[in-house]
């Protein structure tokens, strides 16, 4: 079941991505208030959650491994890495962003970097679902304030993070069902 899932969300992550921009993104960026409060706000969270909080990750993780010569933690960067990778795929994408910029827009790599810590640190937690999840809200709204993204590019990065995700979390033996991490989730089934 969990590479199935993963599976529907690597094909909406290539789906996602194939339109120039739908009228979701349009509606979103033209509707989308920004004062100038909102705007430094979102320019000061899009300095913390993006790749620099992915690099500090990799780094802490990368020297935890090293010192606790933990294969577990081993994986974890290395799954890290394959969600992080995901961002390689806006060459193939090749979206306009709605400002001029010079790097393509899909998906959001601030939201990609982010869902990889956020997704490494649930598989190797085993929790902390809800506090990746608001992470990754706050720093693609952000990325869309700051019209740097579509509303979609930001959807994209975390459909693909999860997608990719899921499948190597799978083939590295961090996890064997996407199950485990939502476990606590989980509500006991009543019996009739």
């Amino acid at each position: 079941m969990t590479r199935a899932v993963a599976a529907a969300l690597i094909v909406s992550w290539i789906l996602v991505g194939l339109p120039e921009r739908t009228a979701f993104d349009l509606w979103v960026h033209d509707g989308l208030p920004r004062p100038e409060w909102l705007q430094a706000t979102a320019f000061a969270v899009s300095l913390v959650l993006g790749p620099t909080i992915g690099w500090a990750f990799a780094a802490v993780l990368f020297v935890l491994a090293w010192k606790r010569r933990d294969a577990r933690l081993w994986k974890a960067l290395a799954l890290h890495g394959i969600c992080c990778a995901t961002i390689l795929t806006r060459f193939l994408f090749d979206r306009v962003r709605p400002v001029e910029y010079h790097l393509p827009s899909y998906p959001s790599g601030h939201t990609v970097a982010v869902a990889s810590v956020g997704f490494t640190l649930v598989v190797i937690l085993k929790r902390g679902v809800l506090w990746a999840a608001i992470a990754v809200l706050v720093a693609g709204f952000a990325r869309i304030v700051l019209e740097m993204h579509w509303a979609t590019d930001v959807v994209g990065a975390v459909l693909g993070v999860t997608g990719v995700g899921l499948l190597a979390a799978m083939a590295l033996g961090l996890v064997t069902s996407g199950r485990e991490l939502v476990s606590h989730l989980d509500r006991p089934r009543r019996r009739p």
